[in-house]
């Protein structure tokens, strides 16, 4: 499939765009879980424990996650 250059699969938000572009695209699955995490949490004991173990180590990306999220809702 074509994409539009400068362009991510599956991110929506500018601070997983910017993580993203900062951290290469390993980080891609977990930019995705954290959107989808935030919009529609799933409480798995798998889910809650990726989730718990990514905002502990980037909360700043998370708050910002949300914060988008949030605003776009409105």
């Amino acid at each position: 499939m074509l994409r539009k250059p400068g362009t991510t699969p599956g991110i929506t938000t500018p601070a997983a765009l910017k993580a993203f572009r900062q951290h290469g695209p390993e980080t891609l699955s977990d930019l995705q879980f954290l959107e989808n995490w935030t919009t529609r949490p799933r409480y798995t004991a798998a889910s809650v424990l990726r989730a718990g173990q990514i905002r502990r180590t980037n909360p700043d990306l998370m708050h910002d996650i949300t914060s988008s999220i949030r605003q776009r809702g409105k």
